[in-house]
């Protein structure tokens, strides 16, 4: 019996050294794809505070912050408005 359970966890293990690196790379490829496609605008004011105002590099992150949720919020509402105007196809 302790040998199963050996070979279980040996298993386990095995199965997480394989999973762990490839989720990770999934999350890095999704990260830089929404970067790529929703931030860009936010990237540069980021940029261009934080070269205008080097000390202030909190007031430039919560502008990035705010940007991008802005760009979140009117993609959402966006979507939600053409539903309400097409309906649902789901």
């Amino acid at each position: 019996m302790i040998l199963i359970e050996l070979l279980f966890g040996l298993v386990a293990a095995a199965m997480m050294l394989v999973l762990i690196p490839l989720i990770l790379v999934m999350a890095g490829i999704a990260g830089v794809a929404l970067l790529w496609v929703m931030a860009p605008t936010a990237l540069v004011v980021a940029l261009l505070l934080w070269l205008l105002f080097p000390h202030a590099l909190g007031t430039a992150a919560l502008v990035l912050l705010l940007v991008v949720g802005f760009f979140v919020a009117e993609r959402r509402s966006r979507r939600i408005a053409y539903e309400q105007w097409h309906g649902r196809w789901y």
